[in-house]
């Protein structure tokens, strides 16, 4: 068997362990889960206990599974748990357990569904303000788990080169967006503190909302209120074909080279791809024959 063939197996092994461990914690969570325990365990759990030993580690499984879900919200939603306070919070996490059960062993996206428990719950209603920054909280979570970007050297000499009509902006993965009536970036620095001044907390809620921009940068977690202007701008690159129809949506004084110097610091960028066809943001990437760069080109300085 050469190496190619050897390999191919190899990946082919691995990807069915993946799938039979998946089945695997599939049934165990929906043993856990169950209205009633169940009395004898799933083939696909591959269990040798029986009867009362088997009985007997799904009851503690049983249990700890919501206490351990609670310890893993608490570390999701560290604005919430200030906001509610300990006892309310408990309460609402075991709401959230029966409503929004585990699709998955791995507690860390226990909480995914969470801020939708938060918006259901009438006792929060004179709250208003919890729900986004439950999503500002599950943003700051998320982002952590995200690759880290794959801008090259390659993507700014793209970005050099080419007439914006030509090029489309992909935003890395480790960034999000959150538009909010409220001012979740202030009430969410505002928590942070060992001891909220209650006082700076009344006046927050009544100040204009805020839109968070959120990104991985290295190993941590990032936030800050973004400008109408730049608010507009991140939106218009998420929806926007090309980056020349992006720069139509903001105004004329949007130094977009002062932004791309920052995107570029705090990677906030994935790529450029220059379109074959301005029409399609889905066309190739082009990486091959590119044009000297334009000197009067601002965004020339990057490169």
């Amino acid at each position: 068997m050469n190496a190619l063939n050897e390999s191919s197996v190899d990946h082919s092994r691995a990807l069915e362990a993946r799938q039979r461990e998946a089945q695997r914690q599939c049934s165990l969570l929906a043993a856990v889960l169950a209205p009633q325990p169940t009395i004898t365990p799933a083939d696909e759990l591959a269990v040798r206990q029986r009867g009362a030993r088997w009985q007997a580690g799904l009851s503690a499984y049983r249990t700890n599974g919501v206490a351990h879900a609670v310890d893993a919200l608490r570390a999701q939603f560290p604005t919430v748990l200030a906001m509610l306070g300990e006892p309310a919070f408990e309460a609402v996490c075991m709401r959230h357990w029966h409503s929004h059960p585990p699709k998955q062993g791995d507690l860390a996206w226990v909480g995914v569904d969470f801020p939708q428990t938060l918006a259901v719950l009438d006792e929060l209603l004179p709250w208003p303000w919890l729900v986004d920054c439950a999503r500002l909280d599950l943003a700051l979570w998320q982002v952590l788990f995200e690759p880290p970007p794959g801008l090259k050297q390659d993507d700014l000499q793209r970005l050099a080169a080419n007439d914006p009509l030509r090029l489309h902006i992909e935003l890395a993965p480790g960034t999000r967006l959150i538009e909010s009536p409220w001012p979740i970036v202030t009430l969410q620095r505002l928590h942070c503190e060992p001891e909220p001044d209650s006082l700076a907390l009344r006046t927050a809620v009544e100040q204009p909302g805020e839109t968070a921009w959120v990104w991985r940068e290295g190993l941590l977690a990032q936030c800050h209120a973004l400008t109408p202007t730049e608010a507009q701008w991140i939106s218009a690159l998420q929806a926007s074909p090309t980056l020349d129809a992006a720069l139509d949506v903001v105004s004329d004084d949007f130094d977009l080279s002062a932004w791309l110097h920052l995107a570029v610091v705090h990677g906030w960028l994935e790529c450029v791809h220059e379109l074959r066809n301005p029409l399609s943001m889905h066309a190739p990437r082009h990486c091959q024959g590119r044009d000297e760069p334009d000197p009067a080109n601002p965004i020339t300085r990057l490169t």
